[in-house]
Order: C-alpha cells, then structure tokens, then sequence
C-alpha cells in the first residue's frame, strides 16, 4: 500500500509481531481470571524491569483515566503487547530508553497533525500503524472493540481514546527496539 505521506517510520521487516507470537501469547493467559491476572501482574513485574521507561510512562497514561474500564483494558493491553513483542523476539528486544519514547510519542503527533491538515487524507495514524504491525493491531483493536461493547451505559470514550493512544505509542517504541537477527540481514535488508 502507498502512502502519500507519512511522519511514522517504517516498522523494520525483522520487527512484525506475527500471528504465531499472538497465538502463544493467547495460549499464555490461561484459562481463568485468576491465572490471567497472575499472568498479567508476572508480565508488568518484567515489563517494569526491562523497559522502566516504557512502563512508568505506560502507567501514568493508563492510571490517568477515570474510567474503570479504560484501565482495565489498556493494564490488559499495554502488557499483553509487551508480552507479544517478547514472544515474537526473546532475544532481541532492546529496552526503550527515554529518547525512544520521545521519538514514538513525537512522531505519532506529527503524524497526527500532518493527517489532521490535509481533509483529503483517508488515514488516520493508527492505520499506517496498522500497516507495520498489521497482527498486533488487529489484536489491540479487537480488545477495545470488546471493552467497548460491554461498557454498561455510555462509556468515556475519551478515556478509551487516550488508552488507546497510548498504546499505540508503546507498538511504535517497541517495534524500533528490535534489533535485525544479525547484521549481515539487516544489511541485505535495508540495501
């Protein structure tokens, strides 16, 4: 697919969360809520220890909302996609440090405001996100889809927005801290 203009960079080839790694990260969860959360809680402890910067400002974003089930979904979310990376690529997942997550929090607002000023543009950023990690967002959105349609009443959905928001920050800052399986790939691949 073409894009006439775009401020995101190109989600690298070696760095795709695939349905495989999606599938094994489902398997994972367990079968009840009780081993679901104990997989989630054992999931954010490595996720606070192997990407602090990542998961401190994860939290602040999702903990912000007021919404009980925004929170719910983007906890669910914002480790679910950590663990998917992890699965995907055990030993290539470099830690985001903060200059990353400035750079994945920046280039997603100017994504945004490039998208917002042109009325004939079609996509929206979460599209050309969708574009390099097609697997994992179609797995995010199904989630907010779901919690969506069981909010009771109206849901905010300004909350749900920012959530969702925020996850896709974390796609884009972990899709940029795979490292190429080796150099001679990387090599081929980006000539």
């Amino acid at each position: 697919m073409f894009l006439r203009k775009a401020a995101l960079r190109p989600v690298p080839p070696w760095a795709v969360v695939d349905e495989v790694a999606l599938d094994a990260l489902e398997s994972s969860l367990g079968e009840d809520d009780e081993a679901l959360q104990q997989v989630l809680d054992a999931g954010y402890r490595e996720m606070d220890r192997l990407q602090p910067h990542l998961a401190e400002w994860l939290a602040g974003e999702v903990s912000g909302e007021t919404d009980e089930l925004a929170q719910s979904v983007g906890y669910f979310l914002v480790v679910t996609v950590y663990l998917a990376f992890r699965e995907a690529f055990p030993t290539r997942l470099d830690a985001v440090d903060e200059a990353a997550l400035s750079i994945a929090l920046e280039t997603l607002e100017a994504d945004e405001a490039l998208r917002a000023a042109d009325p004939t543009e079609v996509y929206e950023s979460d599209d050309v996100v969708a574009m390099g990690q097609p697997a994992l967002l179609a797995y995010v959105q199904h989630h907010f889809d779901e919690a969506v349609s069981q909010a009771d009443g109206s849901p905010d959905l300004d909350a749900f927005d920012a959530v969702y928001r925020a996850i896709l920050v974390e796609v884009i800052a972990l899709s940029h801290a795979v490292r190429a399986p080796d150099e001679r790939a990387q090599s081929r691949i980006l000539a």
